[in-house]
């Protein structure tokens, strides 16, 4: 079964909500409904993937992740006295405020910086301000310390090329806790939404860890 959660900025490609894939057949659920989902197959290894903020959102879901897998993501954005690797308040204020004044044009701009072509009809601008606005205050470190204490694995993907999550950001937010694995971020050549158009980049480190052994 493959469950997909969906944040819904784009309404013509698809509802904000949970999606399950199971016998060739997508089903739109309410968010909520992964945890009944999740307690209905508990004795099912639970994997989490998220790019980007999308890392964020499977952290703070009450779901046992089996492992964990961020693909350019963080648990913090905004930078602070302990967190200096982050995007500086003054660049986040400024764009947050353009954004309230003409939205379409700042993501347009978003999409470019992340090394892809974007194709949207309707926006939903109200759903993406929020999010947008919510990474000024982001830390989700102790959610991620929580979970892997409950023993989740982590993986995370980064590279030099990403200029919106930077290396040195994706170090910081995960370094530590995967160095207590033993493991290391997993660098490739790629833009912040380089899995779209090259996934090769990321499979040949990415699918023998699907695997729910």
């Amino acid at each position: 079964m493959i469950a997909c959660l969906e944040a819904g900025y784009f309404p013509d490609q698809a509802s904000a909500g949970l999606m399950t894939f199971h016998k060739g057949e997508w089903t739109h659920h309410a968010t909520e409904a992964l945890h009944s989902l999740v307690l209905a197959h508990a004795g099912l290894p639970w994997l989490g993937l998220g790019h980007s903020q999308g890392f964020q959102k499977l952290i703070e879901l009450s779901v046992r992740w089996h492992r964990l897998f961020s693909l350019h993501g963080f648990t913090r954005f905004t930078s602070g006295p302990d967190f200096q690797e982050g995007t500086p308040p003054r660049v986040m204020s400024r764009m947050v405020q353009k954004a309230e004044q003409n939205l379409p044009l700042v993501l347009q701009d978003f999409h470019e910086r992340c090394g892809h072509v974007p194709h949207w009809a309707r926006l939903d601008e109200q759903s993406l301000l929020h999010d947008l606005r919510s990474l000024q205050a982001l830390n989700c470190t102790s959610a991620l310390q929580h979970t892997m204490a409950h023993g989740t694995e982590l993986h995370a993907w980064s590279s030099m090329r990403d200029r919106i999550v930077s290396l040195e950001m994706a170090d910081a937010c995960f370094g530590k806790a995967l160095s207590a694995q033993g493991r290391e971020l997993h660098k490739v050549d790629a833009e912040h939404a380089g899995f779209a158009d090259r996934p090769a980049l990321y499979t040949g480190s990415l699918l023998h860890l699907l695997h729910p052994a």
